[in-house]
């Protein structure tokens, strides 16, 4: 038997700075263009096709707006992380047109004595070419939360998470010995598969005084 676990952990940790009452956002994401469709242009004796593109954003995108409190103790976050992820590409073509050749060859000719009696056999290949327009078809993948939470200066908060797992188990052996009890040990090999991943979203506020931070650093104000 086998076992194989597969664990991947991704950190993202984005940070940003913002006044009392501020919208912030941060885009950290990657662009990807695809065909998803086609159009077809008729015109004088022609017809074409015009594809369409879609561009997707991959990544993580954070809106969130802050506001401290009077005593300066704690700071209310109104948070809408985003994350996305393309998870699968499915393509197809569109058949524009079709092209048959066909290639022919012979054997049998004796060419130093014709009338030997052989008999000539000719071979035909036919190569089909198809030509159009390929489309992509992505698979989607979204996660977002949107929350409004109180957080003291310098907490940490759970906002909220995620956590999936795939288990294959495969059986492979030798037809009727692997199903005798007790013997189909040496007639089998079973292999099993675990894929676990987790989403933790958390968020760290830090008010920043500004008398305070000059006062740190030795600036003296103007």
């Amino acid at each position: 038997a086998a076992q194989g676990d597969q664990r991947t952990n991704v950190l993202q940790a984005p940070r940003v700075t913002m006044f009392d009452g501020q919208f912030a956002s941060i885009n950290d994401t990657v662009s990807r263009p695809f065909v998803t469709s086609l159009i077809p242009v008729v015109g004088d004796f022609a017809v074409a096709q015009q594809p369409v593109i879609v561009v997707l954003n991959e990544g993580t995108i954070l809106n969130v707006q802050s506001t401290v409190s009077q005593d300066k103790r704690s700071v209310r976050l109104t948070l809408n992380p985003n994350f996305s992820q393309i998870d699968k590409v499915d393509t197809f073509t569109f058949e524009g047109s079709r092209r048959t050749t066909t290639n022919s060859s012979r054997r049998g000719d004796n060419i130093l004595d014709p009338d030997d009696g052989s008999v000539d056999e000719e071979d035909e290949e036919e190569e089909t070419v198809i030509s159009g327009t390929t489309v992509q078809q992505p698979s989607f993948s979204n996660t977002s939360v949107s929350t409004t939470v109180s957080v003291p200066d310098g907490g940490t908060i759970l906002l909220g998470g995620i956590k999936r797992m795939r288990e294959s188990r495969i059986e492979r052996g030798v037809p009727v010995l692997s199903k005798i009890p007790y013997l189909n040990r040496l007639f089998k090999n079973t292999a099993i598969g675990r894929e676990t991943s987790t989403l933790m979203m958390t968020v760290t506020p830090r008010i920043i005084i500004l008398e305070e931070e000059e006062e740190k650093y030795g600036v003296n104000p103007s």
